[in-house]
Order: C-alpha cells, then sequence, then structure tokens
C-alpha cells in the first residue's frame, strides 16, 4: 500500500506539466516546434533510460534507483520557473532521466510483492495510481495555470514530489535487499536490456502511447481551437470511467485472460477518438472522455500484466523496463507526427489521424492471437496422436 501511495503522489506532481508545459513555452515566446520539443526531448531521455532500468535495477537495486530518480524529478521541476526556453528543454531532458530509472523501478518493486496468482488484480491497482493521477491532474494543472499562474503548478509539483520522497523509506521496507543478481544481468547489453517475452505487449503499448500522446498534451490546443472553454471536464469523464471498471478489470483478466479485455477496450478506443475529433461541445466533449476512458483502462494494465507473466522471475525489471521504454517511444513518435499533422490540418484532424494507430493496434493482436490458436491446435492434435 506505501509503495502504491509513492507512485501516486509522485505520479500526481509528475503529470501536472504534460498539459501546461507546451502552452507556457508558447507563452514566453517558443514556437509550435519547441512546445513538441517539450515533450519529445523529455521521451527521447525516458526511453534511453528505460532501456537500460531493468540492467540499472538488477545491479543496484530498486531502493537507490527510485531514490535517485525522484530527487531529479523534484530538483529540475522546481528549476523551470527561472528558465527561458532552451533551458526549460534541456531540463526536461535530464528530468526524462529521473521519470524513466524511477518509474520503472517502482513498477518492478510493485510486482515483486505481489503473488503471481493475483498479479492481475495488483498490476490493476498499480495501474490505477497511474491513470488517476494521469486523468485528474491535468485537470488541476489546468485550472491552476489560467486561474492563477505557471509557476503554482510547479510548486504543487514539487511538493506531491517531495512527498513520495517522505513515503519512499517505508514503501521499500519490505523489498528484499540485493543478492546475486549482480551476476550476469548487471552488464547493458542487447540480451539483457530487450525482453524477448515482453516484445509483443511492449509493442502493442507503444502503438496504444501513440493517440495518447495527442490527448495528454494537446488536448488544451484542441480546446482553444475548437473555443471549447471548459475541454478540463475530458479528464473528469476519463477518470470517472477508469473509477468504475477498474475494480474488476484485473479480476477478470485473472479468471479470463487478456483478449476478452484488450479487445473490446480497443473498439473503445477507437470510438473515444473519433468523438473527440467531432467534439464542438460538452456533451460531446464528455461521451468522448467516457469512451476513451474505458478502454485506456481496460487495455494499458492489461497490456502490463500480460508483459510480465510471459517473462521468468529473474528478468521482471527488464520486462517493465522494455514495456515502459514503449511508453517512451510512443509519446516520441506521437508528439512528432501527431504534432506535425495538427499543425498541417487541425487538433479535431489530428484525432482522427489517431484511430489509425489503434486499427494498427488490432490487427497485430488479432494475428498474433491467430497463430497463438493456431499453435494450440497443433499441439493438441499432436498430442492426441500420441
Amino acid at each position: 500500500m506505501a509503495l502504491l501511495s509513492v507512485n501516486l503522489l509522485l505520479c500526481f506532481g509528475f503529470y501536472m506539466l504534460p498539459a501546461t508545459l507546451p502552452a507556457y513555452v508558447k507563452q514566453i515566446g517558443g514556437t509550435n516546434f519547441e512546445a513538441s520539443l517539450v515533450i519529445g526531448m523529455f521521451s527521447i531521455m525516458s526511453l534511453a533510460s528505460r532501456v537500460i532500468s531493468g540492467t540499472v535495477v538488477d545491479a543496484a537495486g530498486e531502493k537507490k534507483v527510485i531514490l535517485t530518480g525522484i530527487v531529479i524529478i523534484a530538483v529540475t521541476t522546481l528549476s523551470f520557473v527561472w528558465m527561458p526556453v532552451d533551458g526549460i528543454l534541456w531540463l526536461r531532458s535530464l528530468q526524462g532521466v529521473g521519470w524513466g530509472l524511477s518509474t520503472a523501478a517502482i513498477a518492478t518493486a510493485v510486482y515483486k510483492v505481489v503473488p503471481e496468482k493475483r498479479r492481475g488484480e495488483g498490476s490493476g491497482y498499480y495501474s490505477l495510481t497511474v491513470i488517476i493521477s494521469l486523468s485528474l491532474t491535468p485537470l488541476v494543472a489546468i485550472l491552476l495555470m489560467s486561474s492563477f499562474r505557471f509557476s503554482l503548478v510547479l510548486g504543487a509539483s514539487a511538493l506531491l514530489t517531495g512527498a513520495a520522497l517522505l513515503l519512499l523509506r517505508k514503501g521499500l521496507s519490505s523489498l528484499p535487499p540485493i543478492d546475486g543478481r549482480r551476476g550476469s544481468y548487471r552488464r547493458i547489453t542487447l540480451q539483457n536490456v530487450f525482453e524477448q517475452g515482453a516484445l509483443l505487449p511492449s509493442f502493442l503499448c507503444f502503438v496504444l502511447s501513440v493517440p495518447l500522446c495527442g490527448v495528454m498534451a494537446y488536448l488544451v490546443l484542441f480546446g482553444r481551437e475548437q473555443q471549447i472553454e471548459n475541454v478540463w471536464i475530458f479528464f473528469i469523464g476519463y477518470s470517472t470511467m477508469i473509477l468504475l471498471t477498474r475494480p474488476f478489470i484485473g479480476r477478470l483478466f485473472d479468471r479470463r485472460g487478456h483478449a476478452i479485455i484488450i479487445l473490446p477496450g480497443s473498439v473503445a478506443i477507437v470510438l473515444g477518438l473519433f468523438a473527440l475529433s467531432l467534439a464542438q461541445s460538452t456533451a460531446m466533449l464528455v461521451a468522448a472522455s467516457l469512451l476513451y476512458g474505458l478502454g485506456y483502462g481496460a487495455v494499458h494494465p492489461s497490456l502490463q500484466t500480460w508483459a510480465v507473466n510471459r517473462c521468468p522471475a529473474d528478468r521482471k525489471a527488464a520486462a517493465n523496463g522494455l514495456f515502459m521504454s514503449a511508453i517512451d517511444l510512443g509519446y516520441i513518435v506521437g508528439a512528432v507526427v501527431l504534432g506535425y499533422l495538427a499543425g498541417r490540418d487541425s487538433y479535431a484532424m489530428m484525432y482522427r489521424y489517431s484511430t489509425l494507430a489503434m486499427l494498427v493496434f488490432v490487427a497485430v493482436y488479432l494475428y498474433d492471437r491467430a497463430g497463438t490458436v493456431q499453435a494450440q491446435v497443433a499441439i493438441d492434435a499432436h498430442g492426441g496422436r500420441e
């Protein structure tokens, strides 16, 4: 429970920035391209750190990695208020390192303390801390920035991150000390970094994260384009659906597997993105948020649990590192590609283009399921002949 509280506070503090920092960069004289770099440069460095995070955690242990990462996040957040655009971009790169290392280590720690037979449920509660903060924090940050000033957003973000540090000691007290893991997995090699069992779920997470970047980074600018003043209401509907469905999604995964969750969830995401692209009123915005929240809240934690379950016990850190690297890579692609599409057409059309990513997601997933079924039929037929 303490680990989940640490993650909740850290995410609440951090997710105040993606929804407001690009707008602040433009406010102090930055260009559209520099506003997209705020997301892109952060994601590149977060990706680089997460690629090696599994090896780093295996060598140093979760405690040291989490502490180091959170300190980096807190210090860089406080520094933004004094920085010009160029300084913000460089600090965001450093912040990406802290975020990539700390979140990968926290995820690994959570999976270690949860029994395997309840891993779907445990993953659900862990993902709930991420998704609640991801959905509610932008709402608070947007209201603070529009009603007061951006420095107040930074202060609140740093305060929450500091509170996570205070809880950290209690949250990590149940973890065993590092032991023989200092062996072959300490070296940073391709074999140690890319855990093969997690490749497919991680690729699907990458595709899922491309449209997510469009929602989280560009929704404020979409609201200005469509002249929807209360665009923040999207995050209320989004988080409401996650809270309503989260209690049984993890248990359903443990009992029935991922297919019964991922396919319907993907359809809900496509419908939500398309509805968002058409939104010109509060009612349509709410409908889009409910559909997208239902789908994302079901699909994302199911993919992460699937990735971890496909890997041996001594490769959980590498699996989590690869999975979370996929999120960062999706954000990099989303920031660049979707930002370009929005500049060429509009933010509304950008969300419509985002549905194409989910069509790729469904096609790849169905192809894998078909191959799995065929392999199982062949095994059963061979066994029957014996």
